[in-house]
């Protein structure tokens, strides 16, 4: 008998399974995830949440496609990690060698209170990944799966989540540190020696000594300050 998905392991203690198709069923899932987001969050509580949702909304995107006649079906979820990206907020990353498995990550990010919306709808872009074939992207299959899980579930899947989805996160940062070369974006609590120093350092993305400084209170204004 082959054993259980990884992501079906960790018991949610959330609404799941045909609750999930009720009236009131994703209502009940938003309100329960808001829940726990309203609570202090480190990343291994981020982590669990993230594992519960996957566990909740997995199967029931897997039965809901295949449903609706797409050739799917749910890889293992191996692994969950919890990121500081700004501007990835999720990623399906499925192993050449294994096919059957894939490593699911989201930004920290996103979990702050208010946002229960905005992170379902990751988690299920991810889950969604999880589901079709490895060089799918968001191509024409991806766009079906999506229609109809925002049909069902009343979901908001988008190929590129709005940046509203983290924005409030800069709040809890001082600094903001941007690559002009590439675009790749740090934040800071504390002003350490890339933000004192920013000429000492090169971008781990692009390789360029181009690093803009920002507080978040200018950056808001749309001023550059140190």
């Amino acid at each position: 008998m082959p054993s259980r998905p990884q992501s079906e392991k960790f018991p949610a203690g959330l609404p799941c399974g045909d609750s999930l198709f009720s009236e009131g069923g994703m209502a009940a899932l938003r309100a329960a995830a808001e829940e726990r987001l309203s609570e202090p969050m480190g990343v291994w509580k981020k982590r669990v949440l993230a594992r519960n949702l996957i566990g909740v909304l997995g199967p029931a995107i897997e039965s809901m496609l295949q449903a609706a006649g797409l050739p799917v079906h749910l890889r293992s979820v191996s692994a969950v990690r919890i990121t500081r990206g700004v501007r990835e907020y999720g990623s399906c990353n499925i192993p050449r060698a294994n096919d059957s498995e894939c490593r699911l990550a989201f930004s920290g990010h996103l979990f702050f209170t208010g946002n229960a919306d905005a992170l379902l709808d990751v988690v299920a872009h991810e889950l969604l990944h999880a589901c079709l074939p490895s060089r799918e992207g968001h191509g024409t299959l991806f766009h079906q799966g999506m229609t109809i899980l925002n049909d069902t579930l009343g979901l908001h899947i988008e190929v590129h989540t709005e940046k509203s989805a983290i924005r409030q996160s800069e709040t809890l940062y001082r600094y903001k540190v941007v690559c002009a070369a590439c675009g790749n974006t740090f934040y800071y609590l504390r002003a350490g020696a890339v933000v004192k120093h920013p000429s000492r350092y090169r971008c781990a993305k692009c390789g360029k000594n181009a690093f803009e400084i920002y507080r978040i209170t200018d950056v808001e204004k749309g001023k550059n300050g140190r």
